[in-house]
């Protein structure tokens, strides 16, 4: 019997399938919610396959959240860039401390879903995020207030991680009214600050 070779297309393809899926499962399960058998049969591929395309969980963990945040990263300039002028810090303050991003953590960012796993992970797999971050934060100092591209930095960087703590703390409250609570004062709070 002869081996079937893929193109390296199909070689990408297959890839970028258990990156997305993986990026779903943990979002939605954690890191450790999903094995890689499971992962692997839900997009109805062996489990031995799974090595053609990663050395290891610890990769495909690396992988997956830089395409999470990278997903949210465009969702976030998208909604900035569609907003009327002057309102695009409001826009997206008004997606991301939205009870849709709450309530949806399989297709939400990956700081409130994951971060405090990442922390947990060898540093070759937070390398890669790291960078991906810093670049998610230059890319938000654009939209900050301040003067310099320092002070602007400096207030991307506390403007999304104040995010993702509120959506982080409304997901882990058990009553309803207090997480909507936590999401509108942030929302308030956050606008109040960066919108000057």
């Amino acid at each position: 019997m002869v081996a079937m070779r893929y193109s390296p297309e199909h070689k990408s393809e297959t890839h970028d399938r258990i990156v997305k899926k993986a990026a779903e499962e943990f979002r939605r399960n954690g890191l450790e919610g999903i094995g890689i058998n499971n992962l692997m049969s839900a997009l109805g591929l062996t489990h031995g396959g799974f090595y053609a395309h990663f050395p290891s969980k610890d990769s495909l963990i690396g992988d997956a959240s830089v395409c999470i945040l990278e997903e949210n990263l465009a969702r976030m300039v998208g909604v900035a860039e569609a907003a009327p002028s002057g309102k695009a810090v409001q826009a997206i303050l008004d997606y991301y401390l939205s009870p849709q991003h709450r309530d949806n953590p399989a297709m939400g960012c990956v700081l409130p879903s994951l971060a405090s796993e990442l922390a947990r992970k060898p540093k070759d797999v937070r390398r890669h995020f790291t960078k991906t971050l810093e670049s998610a934060f230059d890319r938000l100092a654009a939209l900050m207030p301040g003067r310099t591209q320092d002070k602007r930095k400096d207030q991307a960087i506390a403007f999304f991680t104040a995010m993702a703590g509120a959506i982080l703390v409304a997901r882990a409250v058990s009553d309803p009214a207090l997480s909507d609570r936590i999401l509108s004062s942030t929302r308030q709070s956050l606008a109040a600050t960066f919108t000057q």
